[in-house]
């Protein structure tokens, strides 16, 4: 058996090569992220492995720079862990009391760290899956942008247009379409009354043309003290909010396509919609991965944190969160719709805190139940049953 550390970086990857014997093969190989430098690799790998040893080759998961090697790696067939950076980081300061950090020595960690990874049997994800990992990713950081966008916005209209929040909501789409047409004050008056309306009519479906008479009194009295270039910022932000939200409204039309094409029981479940039933897919990947509620937890990342020292133990301790941000924050946003909308998850978070427990330690309850539910539902491939005594929600009332 041959161990590969690779220590993954945007130009060039750092490897350092052991047999099981503990013979170094090589020290300090490095190869460019190019496919001269893959090619390079499995010729190196070729010259170094006996006739059918096996190659067992570990890697950071670190995001996209570990993309493109990791496919390589599979694709010729390699044995391959993708190792979490804490795992490889706690190792290094186990084995130094030195705070030093080197790619030489990095890869010598997580070889050191590959040989003693036991593989686990991983079950086969469906190609549709990784497109929703791919594209629920993305509209999360799109999401993220938009909001930073609509916070400055809302800022800048107060600059230029303070009044307009009386006549509009200025989250409506009609709303920032008008604004990318008529930026300030100014360019409200200067123009035709008629035209204002036809042109409010147009941009509403028939639904604002009324309030032509509102708009230019606001306008008209307005105690904003905007210069061109704050009119010029509002128009901007108001046209790329608008392309935004048109980017999420076809991602939605996507994730919902293939969720269809899926057949999937968790839009069955209450709380659970198109966008986050999908990152919530995504995330998990094979349900059959997941052996109990528990694990799926820990990968959720809302398991508590544990301290217990001799008689000491901790208590009133924060989740561990060291899990699928994506999917913590998937089962975050469903906990709280079904909280809404589901009695019986409204009931279980006001019974916690009915304890005394605050509204987001209570909802932390909740996250954890929705994901026991999911993983009952995922794992019977029926959909979910309200009433209690059934299979499934016997095993969501469980308690950790």
């Amino acid at each position: 058996m041959i161990y590969v550390g690779i220590d993954v970086a945007k130009d060039k990857h750092d490897c350092h090569i052991v047999r099981e014997d503990g013979e170094i093969l090589l020290d300090n190989y490095t190869f460019q992220n190019d496919s001269e430098g893959f090619s390079a690799f499995r010729e190196t790998v070729k010259r170094l492995r006996k006739r059918k040893e096996e190659v067992k080759i570990g890697l950071e998961h670190t995001g996209h720079y570990s993309q493109n090697l990791l496919s390589f790696l599979k694709e010729e067939g390699y044995t391959v862990i993708a190792l979490n950076p804490l795992t490889v980081n706690m190792y290094r300061k186990s084995k130094s009391l030195r705070n030093t950090k080197t790619d030489k020595s990095d890869a010598r960690y997580i070889a050191e760290v590959t040989a003693e990874t036991v593989v686990e049997k991983r079950r086969h994800v469906l190609a549709d899956i990784y497109t929703l990992k791919s594209l629920t990713r993305y509209r999360y950081r799109v999401l993220k942008t938009l909001q930073t966008m609509k916070n400055r916005y809302r800022r800048v209209l107060q600059i230029v247009f303070p009044e307009f929040e009386t006549v509009f909501n200025v989250n409506y789409k009609t709303t920032i379409d008008l604004l990318v047409k008529y930026p300030s004050p100014k360019d409200i008056l200067k123009t035709d009354k008629e035209a204002l309306a036809k042109s409010l009519d147009k941009l509403s479906h028939g639904h604002y043309g009324k309030k032509t008479e509102a708009l230019i009194d606001a306008a008209a009295h307005t105690i904003g003290a905007a210069n061109a270039g704050d009119a010029f910022e509002l128009k901007h932000l108001a046209k790329q909010i608008s392309f935004l939200q048109e980017e999420v409204d076809v991602l939605e039309e996507r994730l919902e396509t293939i969720l269809r094409r899926l057949h999937t029981p968790i839009l069955s479940i209450p709380g659970i919609g198109i966008s986050t039933g999908a990152a919530i897919l995504a995330e998990i990947g094979n349900i059959k991965n997941f052996e109990t509620p528990s694990k799926l937890l820990a990968y959720v990342g809302s398991e508590p944190t544990i301290y217990q020292s001799g008689k000491y133990l901790l208590t009133r301790t924060p989740m561990v969160k060291k899990g699928s941000k994506y999917l913590r924050n998937a089962i975050f946003q469903a906990t709280k719709a079904a909280y809404i909308t589901d009695p019986v998850m409204r009931a279980y978070i006001d019974k916690k805190r009915d304890e005394g427990k605050h509204f987001f330690v209570a909802l932390s309850h909740g996250m954890k139940k929705m994901t026991r539910i999911i993983f009952a539902v995922l794992k019977s491939g029926k959909d979910y049953q309200a009433p209690k005594g059934t299979a499934i929600n016997a095993e969501c009332e469980t308690e950790d």
